[in-house]
């Protein structure tokens, strides 16, 4: 596994870019609950990190939701975030999920695998930068 270098500023067509072959080569039916997900990753903003360091977590926008400066509002991630405030974007190797219920005796649960060498090798195509490692692929810009 090859390691690509991360970069400290992303213009909003590199962002619309990454989104978009995200969408791709790993799905365009991100959902909110990771069992009903193809997809999931979590993201922060630049204001956050100076507050609480909040991390949103979700399954990755559908391309109806990749505009040109921003991720729509109401899509997968339920509300508007312009590019130019994502701090960091990750998204695991792998992700488990569950649902059901204990009580009713209908509790189930499993991992699910996103394909990031394959990600990888089409945002380096794309002129993405990004870094790649065994758990995560992800763009950091702090």
């Amino acid at each position: 596994m090859e390691s690509r270098i991360q970069a400290n500023t992303m213009t909003d067509q590199q962002w619309k870019t990454f989104f978009e072959a995200c969408a791709d080569v790993l799905g365009s039916d991100g959902h909110r609950d990771p069992a009903r997900s193809a997809t999931w990753c979590a993201w922060t903003l630049f204001d956050r990190l100076s507050s609480d360091l909040h991390y949103w977590t979700c399954g990755l926008p559908a391309l109806r939701d990749v505009g040109d400066s921003h991720i729509k509002d109401s899509g997968v991630w339920g509300q508007p975030f312009v590019y130019s405030t994502l701090a960091h974007v990750v998204i695991p190797r792998k992700f488990d999920w569950e649902a059901g219920d204990f009580a009713n005796d209908t509790h189930t649960h499993g991992t699910k695998t996103q394909h990031l060498d394959e990600l990888s090798t089409v945002l380096s195509s794309r002129g993405v930068p990004h870094r790649l490692t065994e758990l995560v692929l992800e763009i950091k810009l702090y």
